[in-house]
């Protein structure tokens, strides 16, 4: 069974739009799911498509064949919010949204913003964040596609039950045929050793690789050294908030800090 089996990707008329497809494609190519692109206007719907296939066809080759069910969706955007179409599509049956994290456009701020806010804390699906920079983890070209994360690390918070997420790490590093990580950020009195102990009871079903370990400090940059230092191109977290914060915060803040791509995973 596929990890994913349709991927919905999210894109404005900004300079990231293209990495971000990049992105969804070569996971929809590895996974052999469908692949829709969506793009919100208040404009010309016609001239939206066009630069959005043009954008498409400079990523993807045209005698590719790895991609056989690709489509775009132009949404003219009369009233509302961008993140009500994004949602209306993903109730519609998507595995998994792909959108970037600091593209601006005259439409809205997408990710970290707002709409960020508001899809990791309605979606029910993963959510992959597709950061600016120079580290790709997938590629396209005429041949098919690659997912090349280099390692794949969970973060996982130990006060919330989330087993989707690790399932999730454990099915993308198999795909990539990475190492996985799973860490967490020890906070409060708990100390190391109880919380490696709880860590190592809840990733004993993903096998005898799998690193664990503890880091303390704070939580978003915890998670970045860790990425660093395991040498981890994707970072699988959760996103239920707190009496204190959102859903989703910590995930954007991680967002904010590295160049890893973050799948941010809601509860089952």
């Amino acid at each position: 069974m596929p990890v994913f089996s349709s991927v919905l990707c999210a894109v404005d008329d900004s300079s990231l739009a293209r990495r971000v497809f990049k992105h969804a494609a070569g996971l929809a190519g590895r996974c052999g799911a469908r692949l829709t692109v969506m793009t919100i206007t208040k404009g010309d719907t016609r001239r939206a498509d066009a630069e959005v296939r043009s954008m498409m066809r400079s990523v993807v080759p045209l005698d590719a064949t790895f991609l056989d069910d690709l489509q775009l969706r132009v949404v003219n955007l009369a009233m509302g919010e961008p993140v009500d179409a994004i949602l209306d599509e993903v109730n519609a049956g998507v595995d998994v949204v792909v959108v970037g994290t600091h593209a601006k456009s005259n439409l809205s701020r997408w990710l970290l913003g707002s709409t960020s806010a508001s899809l990791l804390r309605e979606a029910v699906c993963p959510i992959m964040l597709v950061p600016p920079g120079q580290v790709e983890i997938a590629t396209v070209d005429a041949q098919g596609a690659t997912f090349h994360p280099g390692g794949v690390m969970a973060a996982v918070k130990l006060e919330e039950q989330n087993d989707r997420q690790l399932q999730l790490a454990g099915q993308l590093a198999a795909l990539a045929k990475a190492p996985l990580s799973v860490m967490t950020v020890a906070t409060g009195t708990t100390s190391d050793e109880a919380a490696e102990a709880a860590l190592r009871e809840r990733t004993r079903g993903l096998g005898p690789d799998v690193k664990v370990f503890v880091r303390r400090g704070a939580v978003a940059d915890a998670i970045d050294q860790a990425a660093l230092a395991e040498h981890a191109g994707l970072v699988v977290m959760g996103v239920r908030g707190s009496a204190r914060s959102q859903p989703g915060d910590t995930a954007r803040a991680v967002v904010k800090a590295m160049d890893a791509v973050v799948i941010a995973v809601p509860p089952a």
